[in-house]
């Protein structure tokens, strides 16, 4: 009976388990990897807001402070013209006005906001 010769090729295969252990280490690492990119991302993303927030409190605050000045210089300037007290009714006119505006404004957008999401649940 002659000897059957394995082929090179059937030798050098892995096994059905290797291949599952391959691809199941293959598919750990690749999990790991993406774990600590999202990681990385995120820590990322958390100090480009934290930037974003420092600079908005700063903008904030010199705008306050920008208005401050508008004002205090209106006073002072219409002191002269129309007296402390005629200064300071206009200002505080002005101001009013301006805060009038900006709630009808707002008012108006929150109806639109409202609107918005009446319409959509309706449809629902």
């Amino acid at each position: 009976m002659p000897k059957h010769r394995q082929d090179s090729s059937e030798i050098d295969e892995p096994s059905l388990e290797e291949d599952f252990r391959g691809l199941f280490t293959s598919t750990r690492a690749a999990f790991d990897s993406e774990i600590e990119y999202q990681k990385a991302r995120a820590g990322m993303a958390l100090r480009l807001v934290l930037r974003i927030a420092g600079l908005t409190a700063l903008a904030l605050a010199l705008v306050f402070f920008l208005l401050m000045a508008l004002i205090m210089g209106s006073l002072l300037g219409l002191a002269t013209l129309v007296g402390a007290w005629g200064a300071m009714g206009i200002v505080v006119a002005v101001l009013l006005l301006v805060t009038l505006w900006s709630v009808v404004k707002v008012k108006r957008a929150v109806g639109r906001l409202t609107a918005l999401f009446s319409a959509s649940e309706g449809d629902a």
